[in-house]
């Protein structure tokens, strides 16, 4: 678009700018004249007009009396304004301007740098064909190409590779741009570079560490340009073939083949004593454990490592690389193999059994060559099998036709970490063992105490009820129930009270096990409890101080279910009313209407004198002041405790409770 003789090309170019920032394009450069003589001439009737017209010309006009269009700034900063906004258009004008032109080497190629880095490949072009100052292509020693490289604009980093004058050079920095395009990905950058028809960039000159990066990102077409390059091409087997373990840890099985099948210095499949194989073992990947075994030269060997790789496939369950390392043609691994020299063999099944592979364990066990022992480490699989609750496996172990190992192993560990874990099947499986079984009360009932303290029921239930040797339910002076009704495990206190032999008593401790359930609020604990076959807990233990914490934390349903106990109930005016008193404090209207109408020694309202209506009084319940006041017997006085009742109420601020107490005495009092 060419500036009209009568304004500045400057000027043109500040209104254009203007203009774009309102994104609304402008058609007419006659439009723009106008508005700008409007505004030098000071042309109100002009100014009006254009105003009446609306849309664009308004708002642009609107713009330009607001901004005044600083036209004494920089050529270079407006050069710099439009082509982070990609108004290629202004930048040919600012450039062409026949006077105060803008530099394109503007601070040694800085709107060079920024053109490339956002890919402005025609602001690029115009900065390196500007007809005075030309921008160089290599400035920075190169960095711009390495701004446009790792930013994968191709377009503009043929711009610089092509530029008459000072083109950039592709090798420059020692291959910079050509790494940090293949660590990005860039396969278009990355084949311009090593095409460049001079300097062009060297795949070998690379960092070692850049094919391990490119490898790692799964870049195939980098690869493969990288490896495939006329000259110079990167080495695959570079760091003893480190991209390569890489690859196949990442699970990029068209890396790995490009890395194998190299045409010149192509990795080994069994590079690093086979690490590529445990790594690509360990993933489930299987397609390429299938490439390194295969290998044309120097394949994999699937025993390596001891085994290693057998071992992580196993213990993470990838099944077909189990029967891959195991159907080896060549160098198979063993299924009874130890990647660690100081064990006794059979790692592999031991991770396959402790994390409930049993199809894995059943390969294992089942190998025509060195298969495991299902009792191998000292039967240490059965206790990691036993231990994570894998009864199928257990029951696969035990029942093996060979080398079974013994349930009562390792001193019946299996048991006892069955036990400690909740898991009543793999319990029950070693309980009822043919033989060898372990003994269920082992280490003095350890396994019982533990699944007491945990709340096992179906644990403590199977434990019970071992064919021999079972654990007394009262062992340790019932340790286990003192344990299980602390932490409310009714199930469990439930398990021990009808054990077929030796249960422990609920009363036990004075009924200390009824008191703690009342102030936790354990009303199923106190319900199993209560209900024992033999030596129940009774429900007036202490005098009732179950029932007094009971009523002291409003448990109004525990309440109830102590004074409705078939035997040995407890009294609602036990200890002299306590129990009511501390449910007027607490202001449990429901528990002091429950101890008023017990159907028998119900609590008398006016118990220690009244002493209950001074407490609720004191708080300001005054629901329970009402039900106290009104209570069909034993209603106590308002004034009781010589009026303290009331005076407590007045200090405190309950001025209704104050009202209804005066309201309650009898006429004499108020005179």
């Amino acid at each position: 678009m060419a500036s009209p003789p009568h304004l500045p090309a400057e000027v043109v170019t500040k209104i254009l700018l203007h203009a774009s920032s309102l994104e609304a394009p402008i058609c007419d450069i006659s439009t723009v004249c106008r508005l700008w003589r409007s505004i030098v001439k000071d042309n109100l009737a002009e100014m009006l007009i254009l105003r009446q017209k609306g849309g664009m010309a308004a708002a642009l006009l609107r713009a330009l009396e607001r901004r005044k269009l600083d036209v004494a700034h920089s050529p270079e900063g407006r050069v710099e304004f439009a082509l982070e906004r990609g108004y290629s258009e202004v930048v040919r004008l600012m450039l062409h301007a026949p006077q105060h032109a803008a530099r394109a080497d503007y601070r040694n190629g800085h709107l060079l740098m920024r053109a490339a880095s956002v890919g402005q490949s025609e602001i690029v072009g115009l900065l390196l064909h500007a007809p005075l100052h030309a921008a160089r292509a290599d400035c920075r020693n190169g960095r711009v190409l390495v701004e446009a490289s790792s930013r994968g604009h191709n377009e503009a980093v043929c711009l610089l590779l092509e530029a008459p004058q000072h083109a950039a050079r592709a090798d420059s920095l020692d291959g910079l741009a050509l790494e940090v395009a293949a660590i990005a990905g860039h396969s278009d950058v990355v084949r311009t570079l090593l095409a460049a028809p001079q300097h062009a960039a060297r795949a070998d000159s690379l960092d070692e560490l850049a094919l391990v990066k490119v490898a790692v990102a799964g870049h195939s077409d980098v690869v493969r340009l990288l490896l495939e390059a006329p000259q110079h091409a990167a080495r695959a087997d570079c760091l003893d073939g480190l991209a390569l373990v890489k690859a196949a840890m990442a699970g990029h099985g068209d890396v790995v083949r490009l890395l194998l099948e190299a045409p010149q210095h192509a990795a080994r499949a069994d590079c690093l004593d086979g690490l590529a194989l445990v790594k690509a073992a360990m993933g489930g990947r299987s397609d390429i454990v299938r490439l390194l075994l295969e290998a044309p030269q120097h394949a994999a060997r699937a025993d390596c490592r001891d085994g290693e790789a057998l071992l992580e496939a196993a213990a993470g369950g990838h099944i077909e690389t189990v029967r891959l390392l195991l159907e080896a043609p060549q160098d198979a691994a063993h299924a009874d193999c130890a990647a660690w020299a100081n064990l006794l063999g059979g790692d592999a099944l031991v991770g396959a059994a402790a994390n409930g592979h049993k199809e894995i364990v059943r390969l294992l066990l089942d190998a025509p060559r060195h298969a495991a022992r299902a009792n191998c480490q000292n039967g240490w699989v059965l206790v990691s099998a036993a231990m994570n609750g894998h009864s199928e496996v257990v029951r696969m172990l035990l029942d093996a036709p060979r080398h079974a190992p013994l349930p009562n192993c390792q001193k019946g560990l299996a048991l006892v970490e069955a036990a400690e874990n909740g898991h009543s099947e793999a319990v029950s499986m070693l309980l009822h063992a043919l033989k060898h079984a372990p003994h269920a009360d082992l280490q003095d009932g350890r396994a019982l105490l533990i699944a007491a303290e945990e709340g096992y029921g179906e644990v403590v239930r199977a434990l019970l009820h071992a064919p021999k040797h079972a654990p007394h339910a009262d062992l340790q002076d019932g340790r286990a129930l003192l344990i299980a009704a602390n932490r409310g495990h009714s199930e469990v206190v439930r398990a021990l009270l009808h054990a077929p032999k030796h249960a422990p008593h609920a009363d036990l401790q004075d009924g200390s096990l009824l008191v703690h359930a009342a102030i936790d609020g354990h009303i199923e604990l106190i319900r199993v409890l209560l209900d024992a076959p033999q030596h129940a807990a009774r429900a007036d233990c202490q005098n009732g101080c179950a029932l007094e914490c009971a009523a002291q934390r409003g448990y109004t349903d525990i309440v109830r279910l102590l004074l409705q106990a078939p035997q040995h109930a407890a009294r609602a005016d036990c200890d002299d009313g306590r129990a009511l008193v501390d449910a007027a404090m607490g202001g449990h209207t429901e528990v002091v209407r429950v101890l008023l109408d017990a159907p028998q020694h119900a609590a008398r309202a006016d118990c220690q004198d009244g002493f209950a209506l001074l407490e609720a009084a004191r708080h300001g319940h005054i629901d329970v002041v009402h039900m106290l006041l009104h209570a069909p017997q034993h209603a106590p006085r308002a004034d009781c405790w010589d009026g303290e009742s009331i005076r407590e109420a007045a200090e405190n601020g309950h001025i209704e409770v104050e009202l209804m107490l005066r309201g309650a005495l009898p006429p004499d009092a108020h005179a």
